[in-house]
């Protein structure tokens, strides 16, 4: 009989949890490149999406002071980018305030290798198209 309503009570606490957990949602700036509430902006400061992750839910229209994590600039060094957002296009430019030569990434599109556009370690600013105040 204790075997039994402990069975029970650990049945309950499992669903309890499963009932209480919520799903998984994107966060700016979490270290993990999602696709959930949009989709994501992650920049990757080594090729081949590896090394330290810039992610992010919105537009940045200038790099100047922005770190990967708290010690390394983003600013003019990106080297991947993947885009998580599967409605929007991203696109990355190599002057702040959205201007200069740019590479544009398709809705759920990436790159692992920016080198191979002659775009490695330029990115100043990116920008979704649905962001009325990005040039298209």
């Amino acid at each position: 009989m204790r075997k039994r309503i402990s069975l029970i009570v650990a049945g309950i606490g499992i669903a309890t949890s499963a009932v209480l957990a919520s799903p998984a949602s994107a966060a700016s700036y979490d270290g993990f490149c999602d696709a959930s509430d949009g989709g994501e902006a992650c920049l990757y400061y080594l090729s081949n999406f590896s090394g330290p992750i810039y992610d992010t839910l919105h537009s940045k229209y200038s790099y100047t002071g922005t770190f990967y994590g708290t010690e390394t600039y983003i600013n003019n060094e990106v080297a991947s980018v993947w885009n998580r957002d599967t409605v929007n296009w991203l696109t990355l430019y190599d002057n702040t305030g959205y201007t200069g030569a740019k590479v544009a990434v398709a809705p759920g599109g990436y790159i692992a290798y920016l080198s191979d556009y002659g775009f490695a370690n330029r990115a100043s600013s990116h920008c979704f198209s649905n962001v009325s105040s990005c040039p298209n």
